[in-house]
C-alpha cells in the first residue's frame, strides 16, 4: 500500500481513537490520571554504532539521556538506567501528540555522545536515533504486519482501544541507527 494511503488510514485511526477516548472519559483533558490516556515510550539504548542496530545483541548504554522528538521538536525525555533501559512518560495524550506518532514523524534520539558508553566510539559522527511506532504497528505500511489491510487495521484499532481502556498507549522504538 502506498505511504500516503497508509498515512490517511493512520489519520482515520487517530480520529477513531480520540472518539473512543472521549466516549470513555469526556473529561480526559481535565483528569490527572483516572480516565486520561497516557503515552509511554519504552526501550533499550544500544551501546553501538551503525545502522539497524539490534539492541538485544549489544550491550546497553547506561545512563544515556534520551528524548522523544516529533517533527524536530523535543516532546519529553528520560535517562536510561544502568542497563540502557528507558521509559519516557508522555503524560496525557492529546491530538497534538498522537497525530505525529500515527504519521511516523517521531523518533527517540540519544543526546549523550556514544563515547560515554564506549571510548572506542569517540570518533563516530552522528546521533543515535530510532523511529517509534505504536506497539503492534509493524511500521511496514500494513498497520500491524498481519498481511492484509483489514487485518492490520483491526490489529492497530484493537491496540489503541486496549491502550485507551487500560489508560496507557505503548510506544516502542524500532532499530537504532547513527544518523
Amino acid at each position: 500500500m502506498a505511504k500516503s494511503s497508509s498515512s490517511s488510514i493512520r489519520s482515520l485511526l487517530l480520529a477513531a481513537a480520540l472518539l473512543v477516548a472521549v466516549g470513555i472519559s469526556p473529561h480526559a483533558a481535565e483528569a490527572s490520571s483516572g480516565g486520561a490516556v497516557m503515552g509511554l515510550v519504552t526501550g533499550v539504548v544500544p551501546c553501538s554504532a551503525g545502522s539497524s542496530i539490534n539492541a538485544a545483541s549489544v550491550p546497553g548504554f547506561p545512563n544515556a539521556a534520551v528524548q522523544l522528538e516529533c517533527g524536530g521538536r523535543a516532546m519529553a525525555g528520560a535517562t536510561a538506567d544502568g542497563s540502557g533501559a528507558f521509559a519516557i512518560n508522555l503524560g496525557n495524550l492529546t491530538a497534538a501528540t498522537l497525530t505525529p506518532l500515527l504519521n511516523d514523524r517521531c523518533r527517540v534520539v540519544v543526546t549523550t555522545p556514544l563515547a560515554a558508553c564506549d571510548a572506542s566510539l569517540a570518533g563516530v559522527a552522528g546521533t543515535l536515533a530510532a523511529p517509534v511506532q505504536l506497539l503492534g504497528d509493524s511500521g511496514d505500511g500494513t498497520l500491524g504486519g498481519l498481511g492484509g489491510l483489514i487485518g492490520g487495521i483491526t490489529g492497530i484499532i484493537g491496540q489503541i482501544i486496549s491502550g485507551v481502556l487500560g489508560n496507557i498507549i505503548s510506544i516502542v522504538p524500532s532499530a537504532f541507527s547513527v544518523v
